[in-house]
């Protein structure tokens, strides 16, 4: 029988995270945004003349980031207090007086960077020389100087900060019908008793041991999302239409050239990404022969390809016992890593325990000047310990960077922001394939573990990133996106990756309509290249390869204050060459011939 769900306030306090180490008391929560608010005046009142010397540039940007810190400590209280429970009404309350501060905050902005690309290159330059203070600044004046050509008048940028809602309204039609319309109506389940299907049951059913229960739950979820496809359709085709407008109207040649402009990622990452990814789908071809052999099926289909391989092999780990192994697994990223770590599981930086109303999934989310914050939902399966390595990934490389880097350098971007994440997963699959050697159940089970999460973050994310530049480059050659031609395309691709063990589904079939993430604008990619870093970093720093933890500290110390691809290479890769993508495969390849060989 399933346990009562906890309240809120049932929950024990060490399970929760202290959100008075932003904010004391909810007055100070208050006092805060009266300050930004008075900033924000200060902002707009200094606006025009930011530019007219090098006292007023240093003046105005020095306020600008000192809001936005306290800012983001607003937003951090108010997210904290209202995730706890989502149901709760004063934190909902909380939630909406930060959003309308943030909204009020990002509009008065908005001049900055127009004004900065105003700025010649020359007279940047005498500004730096006359005020020195203005140099802990100047990577970021730089970078905005760079997309001068591409930044409108700041008149122009207010009319298109005031267009975003509407711009964005494409992707939140899409959510409401995901999260709120889509019915996937009532089920059976394996003991003949009637639940309700949704997202989170679907997953449940895809790793169930019979094929019928498999195949009934998918084609229910594949029915709802087709009865809507003509609104999911019309949605993307809208979405992709306006960036690619946008791009033409910030005189970019495309809307991937826009995305990954801001980064300075070359276009070429993206491409290679794709091209050496099919260059090694025959990895992935054998792995799901091998699996459909293995599980004796006459046809494996889409819906077949989560069902674990080592159904009996239960790692059951309680929170405490979790994080013990989490410290275990992560040795080899030295001691000052370890007493980081101690200090995240001590100080209750971790809301761990699951309660009604409570945000779903996991996350972290770094208060600078205070510490980062970690969401889970904790169910002592062995996902759960991964969840906790991952997130703690994300919290370091925040606790090196808000040590190392000032606020304004301190949020790095989201090309890098998987690495440290999925490195320690790979660490602790490593440890765990060591502790359990001799024990070939669960040997097993942590390999399948680790082959199906690379497929799904690597392939599975390649294969979306090929499906989304297909729409976008379709979309400004004027061919009209029609649920059709997505279908068409997204299901080709799907057969392409899969190979022929996995058989096309006996119903028409819309998961391209399942993704929100292709209203992200040229982000999946970003996942696979992560993956493939981290894979090939862990890789390293596993087999003690010369100077690889001392480069990767150095990886996890340096925020934003450069461009992603010269920060990936303090860490020793180069992602404008494909090495560290047939390192990555080679790894996968090595772990599908040991899985094999144990089953």
């Amino acid at each position: 029988m399933a346990k009562k769900q906890l309240t809120r306030a049932e929950v024990p306090e060490a399970l929760t995270w202290n959100v008075t180490d932003i904010f004391t008391t909810e007055a100070d929560f208050k006092k805060a945004i009266q300050q930004v608010e008075k900033q924000i005046v200060e902002i707009q009142a200094n606006s025009e003349r930011m530019t007219e010397s090098a006292t007023q540039l240093l003046a105005l940007t020095e306020l600008l980031y000192e809001s936005e810190e306290l800012l983001m400590k607003v937003y951090g209280y108010a997210a904290r207090v209202n995730d706890g429970d989502t149901a709760d009404p004063h934190g909902n309350d909380l939630m909406n007086q930060a959003l309308l501060i943030v909204n009020k905050w990002e509009a008065a902005v908005s001049f900055y960077d127009p004004k900065i690309t105003q700025l010649s290159a020359t007279q940047l330059d005498q500004f730096l020389d006359e005020k020195p203070e203005l140099k802990q600044y100047e990577f970021n004046l730089r970078r905005i100087q760079e997309q001068a050509a591409h930044t409108l008048t700041p008149a122009e940028e207010k009319l298109l900060a005031q267009l975003q809602p509407a711009i964005d309204d494409a992707s939140d039609i899409s959510s409401k019908l995901d999260d709120a319309d889509l019915d996937f109506g009532m089920i059976k389940d394996e003991n003949g008793e009637e639940v309700q299907l949704t997202n989170a049951t679907a997953s449940e059913f895809a790793t169930s041991a019979d094929q019928y229960m498999r195949m009934r739950a998918s084609k229910q979820v594949a029915k709802a999302y087709r009865s809507m496809r003509n609104t999911f359709g019309a949605a993307l085709k809208s979405h992709v239409h306006a960036q690619n407008i946008l791009a033409t109207i910030r005189r970019f040649d495309s809307a991937r050239q826009m995305n990954l402009a801001d980064q300075k990622i070359p276009e070429a990452v993206y491409d290679t990404l794709i091209n050496t990814t099919h260059e090694h789908l025959d990895l992935m071809h054998d792995y799901y022969a091998f699996r459909k052999a293995y599980l004796g099926l006459d046809h494996m289909y889409q819906f077949d390809r989560h069902v674990p391989l080592v159904a009996d092999a239960k790692l059951s780990l309680a929170f405490e016992e979790g994080k013990k192994v989490t410290m275990a697994a992560l040795v080899p990223l030295g001691k000052d890593y370890q007493n980081y770590l101690q200090e995240e599981f001590e100080q209750r930086w971790i809301d761990a325990a699951e309660n009604k109303g409570k945000r779903s999934g996991g996350y972290e989310d770094d208060v600078y000047g205070v510490h980062p914050y970690i969401l889970l939902n904790w169910n002592d399966i062995y996902d759960s310990t991964s969840t906790l390595a991952h997130e703690s990934g994300h919290a370091l490389q925040s606790v090196y960077t808000d040590k190392a880097q000032p606020f304004w350098y301190s949020q790095y971007p989201i090309f890098i922001a998987e690495i440290a994440s999925t490195l320690n997963e790979s660490l602790l699959n490593h440890y765990m394939l060591e502790k359990y050697a001799d024990d070939p159940q669960i040997k097993a089970f942590i390999l399948t573990q680790d082959v199906d999460n690379f497929i799904g973050t690597v392939y599975r994310q390649t294969l979306f990133a090929e499906f989304e530049h297909f729409i976008y480059t379709e979309d400004a050659k004027g061919t009209t996106l029609t649920p059709d031609l997505m279908a068409d395309k997204f299901n080709g691709l799907f057969k392409e990756y899969n190979g022929d063990a996995v058989t096309d589904l006996p119903w028409k079939d819309d998961t391209w309509a399942q993704i929100p993430h292709f209203y992200y604008d040229y982000y999946v990619y970003q996942y696979a290249t992560s993956k493939a870093i981290a894979t090939a970093l862990a890789d390293d720093i596993i087999s003690g390869k010369p100077g690889a933890l001392e480069n990767y500290k150095k990886f996890l110390s340096a925020g934003a204050s450069n461009y992603p691809v010269e920060i990936v290479k303090q860490a020793g890769v180069d992602v404008t060459k494909r090495d560290y993508l047939d390192q990555a495969f080679k790894l996968f390849g090595e772990e599908v011939e040991e899985l094999k060989r144990i089953l």
